[in-house]
């Protein structure tokens, strides 16, 4: 199971990006672990300099925008 985390101050960009991740993982029926996560340590911690980032276990694959649903389903190998 991925572990999915959206990183993000909670500015409307952000949750535009969960929004978009939740409709990806709900749409195609798979199980992970999404989680929101707005505190700073922990996108020091990964090194992240801009938001929304969206972080698939522990690699960060997208940073600064928000990423496209068909972006995402290939993220997680969804066709």
């Amino acid at each position: 199971m991925h572990r999915i985390e959206v990183l993000g101050p909670g500015c409307t960009r952000c949750k535009e990006t969960l929004r978009v991740v939740q409709h990806v993982v709900e749409s195609a029926g798979i199980q992970v672990e999404l989680v929101k996560e707005e505190s700073y340590a922990r996108m020091a911690t990964l090194g992240i300099m801009s938001t929304p980032a969206v972080v698939v276990d522990g690699i960060i694959v997208i940073a600064g925008r928000i990423p496209k649903a068909q972006e995402i389903r290939e993220l997680l190998g969804i066709s």
